[in-house]
């Protein structure tokens, strides 16, 4: 009989009922769409099918990666890659809905060049961090738009 010691580790252990009631208190405090849950924090398909099951279809992503195993999984739903990329070609050959953080000219093309549909513009808002000054949104935006990007809105990390 394996026990606990015998796993290796890093490994994942959790107790079902205790994730079911976190995951209701995050549907009762913010109900479908009004939270974006963060795959990173969990990286596991099965824990956002669940999840989803409790109304919860919009998840954010840290890594392509992340975005890949979640369409693989049919969670593809509305996925937001939070991060930067300059190569979105892979996002672009999803089979999801893909939104792209972009905070340059260069990250905006990379978008369009990807075959992207969607972007957010991301903000600093104060953090060194990442995204582009506030005031540079705008054109950012139009510059966006004028690669036949659908912009989303804002954001800010």
């Amino acid at each position: 009989m394996t026990t606990l010691h015998d796993l290796q580790t890093p490994a994942l252990l959790l107790e079902p009922e205790a994730l079911d009631a976190n995951i209701s208190a995050m549907q009762e405090a913010l109900p479908g769409p009004r939270l974006r849950p963060h795959v990173k924090a969990h990286k596991c398909t099965a824990i956002a099918a669940r999840q989803r099951a409790a109304g919860h279809a919009l998840f954010c992503c840290a890594t392509v990666r992340e975005m890949e195993g979640m369409a693989a999984a049919g969670l593809g739903e509305d996925l937001l890659l939070a991060n930067e990329v300059v190569d979105a070609s892979r996002l672009g050959a999803l089979d999801a809905r893909v939104t792209l953080a972009v905070d340059s000219e260069a990250t905006v093309e990379a978008a369009a060049r990807g075959g992207v549909k969607e972007v957010l513009i991301d903000i600093n808002v104060g953090l060194p961090r990442c995204g582009c000054k506030p005031e540079a949104a705008g054109a950012l935006a139009e510059l966006a738009r004028r690669q036949g990007l659908g912009v989303r809105g804002v954001m800010g990390y």
